[in-house]
């Protein structure tokens, strides 16, 4: 097959023609249909993470199931199928305790850059490519653990599953499951990116009264007032924390979610929100960054500060939950969509994100 391989971080991706073992046990071959270029992507990418290489990058993808390994009973041939980046054993402490997003068996398998039993189906024996985040969607066909297929309808486009594949449910969850807005609450959504969107419609479609997106970038407040914000603030400006408490009664937010990965934003996300509020940390900051908090005031402040990964639920109900709310019309995911392009021009795509466009780049396959 073709893939775009990580071969240095200094280098761009390169088109290159790959091995792919068959599927094992558990284990299940997707034709690839539709990936994004998301910024987890773009920071591994850019060494940021401190990922092992080489490796396929691509982690939000939709496509049809190709070929099934022995013992797989969830999907067969020709199912249309989201991948979720972090299947879940069901078995480990984690997943018994309502943390599927932190199964022991996926973090190890993540870790290494193999699927669950640690090893490669990309690339010769003797020198295989690390898989990223049991997916690695840039490229024409995938094998993956047979938990991280989750059927889609017929209706639902590609490029649309691939979206919910992850920022989607990312910036839905961190506001429904790990924030559990409530109607009438006010929410602050510092990033107006392809997570921030969906932060934001996530909040207004749970009833908060006042929703707030902050960005640097001004350019980036028509897209949130049209995504559910009821106000844009510029985060840049030094009046910005004054302005929010006036919306704010003066007290800060209720809930803050900071998508950006940038520790300055993250402490002015626990700076604008008020005492017993949620401040929900969704972006990942580069590898060796530290988050800094007033510590005197802390424990007085009654704060909850939560770390979000994948939404903080489960991502096959999430994704479930999400792909209905989007086929009766309550979320608007198509919009999010920019431009369509071959796996050729990805270097194009992660030039086009650290540049800011906003709409989600997909790199569809014939």
């Amino acid at each position: 097959m073709q893939a775009a391989v990580l071969r240095s971080f200094d280098l761009p991706l390169q088109i290159e023609d790959v091995t792919l073992a068959a599927p094992r046990d558990r284990e299940v071959m997707v034709r690839i249909k539709a990936t994004g270029v998301c910024a987890s992507d773009l920071s591994t990418i850019r060494g940021k993470t401190g990922s092992d290489l080489p490796l396929i990058p691509g982690h939000e993808a939709a496509g049809v199931v190709e070929r099934c390994g022995p013992g797989v009973s969830k999907v067969k041939p020709g199912d249309r199928v989201v991948l979720s980046w972090a299947p879940n054993c069901g078995q480990c402490f984690y997943c018994q305790h309502s943390h599927p997003t932190l199964c022991d068996t996926y973090v190890g398998a993540a870790v290494s850059g193999g699927l669950w039993d640690k090893t490669s189906r990309l690339g010769p024996t003797q020198s295989p490519l690390n898989h990223y985040s049991c997916v690695s969607s840039f490229a024409e066909f995938a094998v993956v653990p047979e938990a991280g297929c989750i059927l889609i309808p017929d209706d639902v486009p590609f490029a649309v599953a691939a979206l919910v594949g992850c920022a989607v449910t990312t910036g839905f969850g961190a506001v429904v499951n790990d924030a559990s807005v409530r109607p009438g609450d006010s929410v602050a959504v510092l990033g107006v990116g392809g997570v921030g969107i969906n932060a934001l419609q996530a909040a207004a479609l749970s009833g908060a009264e006042t929703v707030i997106a902050l960005d640097t970038n001004p350019a980036k407040a028509e897209t949130a007032l049209l995504n559910g914000a009821t106000h844009f603030l510029n985060a840049a400006d030094p009046a910005t924390p004054d302005a929010l408490r006036a919306l704010t009664h003066g007290r800060g937010v209720d809930h803050a979610i900071e998508c950006t990965g940038r520790p300055t934003a993250m402490s002015a996300a626990y700076a604008l929100t008020r005492p017993a509020g949620t401040v929900v940390i969704v972006g990942i900051a580069p590898k060796g960054t530290d988050l800094t908090i007033p510590a005197i005031g802390f424990p007085g402040s009654k704060k909850r500060l939560i770390g979000s990964i994948y939404g903080g639920g489960i991502p096959e109900s999430d994704i479930t939950r999400i792909l209905s709310l989007y086929r009766a019309g309550r979320l608007n995911l198509d919009t999010q969509i920019g431009a369509r392009i071959p796996l050729s021009r990805v270097n194009d795509a992660l030039t086009w994100l650290e540049q800011g466009v906003l709409a989600r780049t997909m790199i569809e396959f014939p």
